[in-house]
């Protein structure tokens, strides 16, 4: 059974919380801020990683190209 106290105890406890909440203001401009810029740098530094990895990776085809075509001609001769 719920008595007196208790009600009071639940209206106090109520009450104070939503003056907590109405009175933290979170302001997140900084914090979007840091996310945007740590997201772009992260999407510049994969867009550097994968253009270094096509490179290696069109110079690697292109000498085994060069390689087969000498074989070939050698064959040939």
């Amino acid at each position: 059974m719920i008595n007196f106290k208790t009600v009071f105890a639940m209206a106090l406890l109520s009450g104070s919380t939503v003056v907590n909440a109405d009175e933290i203001l979170v302001d997140t401009t900084d914090l979007h801020a840091s996310i945007s810029a740590k997201l772009a740098e992260g999407l510049t530094q994969m867009q550097q990683d994968l253009n270094d990895d096509l490179n290696a990776i069109l110079i690697a085809h292109e000498d085994e190209q060069l390689k087969t075509e000498a074989v070939s001609a050698q064959l040939a001769e």
